[in-house]
């Protein structure tokens, strides 16, 4: 039996959506013959339990959880004490909305906020990992393969220590998220480098979540890197009960990025729809489950559909899967633009479990995006690109229209997924491509 370790600082039970990769994966190695070890953080005050992960750490052999130090804890408070220093307010069907949290940009500059976020994230990980290190440094020697999953950079940090104190171990370097290349810290950037480095020199394989994620690091790296996306897992909404609502809901779960994803063009759409009285404003409502509350109301505000939504803050994942399920359209939102292309959320690998109808905006001067192409190949639903407006949006707006008929008719929805297609991005296959490189990097 080889015995594998996973080495990311988001791991079940942390409801973030970092958590699910690794989680997923622990999941099928085990179901695959594997003994897994895990060593991952301890959730902070301002984070929360996932329900639906929780139970997957039945198939966890060892789970080493590393926490803060006092200090750092203090600076958590801190810093979260000053994202609450503004409360916003939003006037909203007659009366006073105050979302619990703000951005911390009502407070500070842009630039002061990007050089202070760059200073939390570096050095609170920097100091994670200097705890980890002990643990590190102790279990691998256990160990055949260790599967590293970045960011935050401790994971890479982690894996050279590992692959360090013990030679023969398999290291497997995989990375979520792009390196940092637009550092305002450029002291950093040393730094960044250097670690881009030993990951190269170190790690016995290296892949990224898309081929986007690729291109980011093909300069730097100079060898080969497997992209292998992220994925879903149909176990997540076994015995999750849908709610019969008595309107057309469309849905939104996630961030918003301060706006830089943005669902206006969605908002547009409804209000000609509704001015053209196509669309019955009593018989739609559009929901959202995040922290953004405030750009998503601005974003309703900018065509006067604030009062067919509804906020619901940040919810446990189990809630945001019950709602996506008792949904009739998800909404998703992205950007492709110079210098940032390929973006693919892992609320995309959501939405094709949930198997309802998509409707997606993607922002920035850059037509013909993957997640356009990908949405096109699953047959799932529709994309409007702000590079493409005058052919999309036409189409984007005939699309609802078309469902909110169906809808209103008691009709099933026009539905016809793409499933062999779809199939591919099951964690069981994915966890099948991470196998088959431990078997070939093995021999």
């Amino acid at each position: 039996m080889k015995k594998i370790l996973i080495v990311a600082e988001f791991f079940a039970p942390n409801n973030k959506i970092a958590s699910v990769r690794t989680t997923k994966l622990a999941k099928y190695f085990k179901l695959n013959g594997y003994y897994v070890g895990v060593i991952s953080r301890k959730l902070r005050n301002t984070e929360s339990i996932d329900p639906t992960l929780l139970k997957e750490l039945n198939y966890v052999d060892e789970h080493i959880i590393v926490g803060d130090s006092w200090i750092m804890r203090q600076v958590f408070w801190i810093y979260n004490k000053l994202k609450k220093t503004e409360v916003r307010k939003k006037t909203i069907n007659n009366t006073t909305f105050k979302p619990n949290e703000t951005n911390i940009s009502a407070v500070l500059s842009p630039f002061f906020r990007k050089i202070s976020s760059d200073f939390y994230n570096f050095y609170t990980t920097k100091a994670y990992s200097k705890r980890a290190k002990k643990q590190v440094e102790k279990t691998c020697r256990q160990y055949d393969v260790i599967l590293t999953s970045s960011g935050p950079f401790s994971a890479d940090i982690l894996g050279r220590l590992a692959k360090i104190t013990n030679p023969n171990i398999l290291w497997i370097a995989d990375f979520r998220d792009p390196p940092p290349t637009d550092f305002l810290l450029k002291k950093h950037l040393p730094y960044y480098n250097w670690l881009q480095n030993e990951v190269v020199k170190n790690a016995s394989a290296i892949t990224g979540v898309s081929d986007s994620c690729i291109e980011c690091f093909k300069d730097g790296f100079k060898r080969e890197i497997i992209t292998i996306c992220n994925g879903f897992d149909e176990d997540d909404i076994n015995n999750i009960e849908t709610i019969n609502g008595n309107k057309f809901a469309l849905t939104y779960a996630g961030m918003l990025y301060n706006g830089e994803r943005d669902l206006s063009i969605i908002f547009k759409a409804i209000s000609e729809l509704i001015m053209e009285s196509k669309i019955d404003k009593t018989k739609i409502v559009v929901n959202y489950l995040g922290n953004d509350v405030v750009s998503f109301l601005e974003q309703a505000d900018a065509y006067n559909m604030q009062t067919i939504c509804q906020t619901f803050g940040k919810v446990d994942r189990e809630k945001s899967l019950q709602m996506q399920l008792s949904s009739h359209i998800l909404l998703l939102a992205s950007w492709n633009k110079t210098g940032n292309t390929g973006i693919i959320t892992g609320k995309f690998f959501e939405y094709m479990m949930i198997n309802k109808p998509i409707v997606c905006s993607i922002m920035g001067n850059l037509p013909n995006s993957m997640l356009k192409e990908m949405i096109t190949d699953a047959n799932n639903g529709v994309v409007w690109e702000q590079a493409n407006d005058e052919t999309d949006y036409p189409i984007m707006k005939e699309y609802i229209l078309k469902q909110y008929k169906q809808y209103e008719q008691g009709l099933p929805l026009h539905f016809t997924p793409n499933e062999k297609y779809i199939n591919q991005f099951r964690y069981k296959k994915i966890a099948n491509k991470f196998i088959e490189i431990i078997n070939f990097i093995s021999r």
